[in-house]
């Protein structure tokens, strides 16, 4: 999701903000709001609705606002971009480490209080598993936006390992569509992760 608005407008809005301004702070809060949700919507914490992430990233928003050095020249939906993200795996982070289940070694009363004996359970990695989780859903994003009808349908047949012909066949086109079809779908890959989405 990208925020469109002058960037000139944006950074004196921005400004405003830092020295106090509070119709000014509003108005950037409102203008990014699509982002904060958009980038929000990507990320599952575990026991917390999904206002509850939107609240920890409109957190990163209002730390972008506060540390948004215009002098630096990046703009200042990039620079919103990283922060609400930063907030909200930083967020992810800290509630892992509170929630980590822990198991002992020993069934002595005493030793059980031997902190030392403590060690975390060998589970998944839910900062891992998030990261995944976040990936797909810009893959699927990716196969939604980006490619026409005919590409999405030939990446999903291709994903599910048939031959060239047997997806020409399903989709009553040629072999040599099929290829030129997932030649576009490479390019179009490579062209996005060039932009770092």
């Amino acid at each position: 999701m990208v925020v469109r608005c002058d960037y000139q407008v944006t950074n004196e809005l921005v400004l405003r903000a830092q020295q106090g301004d509070e119709q000014a702070a509003e108005q950037v809060m409102t203008l990014f709001r699509p982002l904060v949700q958009s980038l929000a919507g990507r990320f599952y914490m575990p026991d917390c609705e999904p206002e509850d992430v939107s609240q920890i990233a409109m957190i990163g928003l209002w730390r972008a606002v506060l540390c948004f050095d215009p002098g630096r020249n990046a703009g200042f939906a990039s620079f919103a971009r990283v922060c609400i993200r930063r907030q909200i795996l930083s967020e992810l982070k800290r509630m892992q480490r509170l929630c980590l289940p822990l198991c002992r070694l020993s069934d002595c009363e005493e030793e059980q209080r031997q902190w030392l004996e403590q060690l975390p359970d060998p589970g998944p990695n839910l900062y891992e598993c998030l990261s995944e989780r976040e990936a797909a859903q810009q893959r699927q994003e990716f196969l939604e936006t980006r490619l026409s009808p005919l590409e999405a349908q030939v990446a999903a047949l291709y994903h599910q390992q048939l031959t060239y012909r047997q997806i020409a066949e399903r989709l009553g086109c040629s072999p040599k569509a099929v290829d030129n079809a997932l030649a576009r779908i490479k390019r179009k890959a490579r062209r996005r992760l060039g932009e770092g989405d």
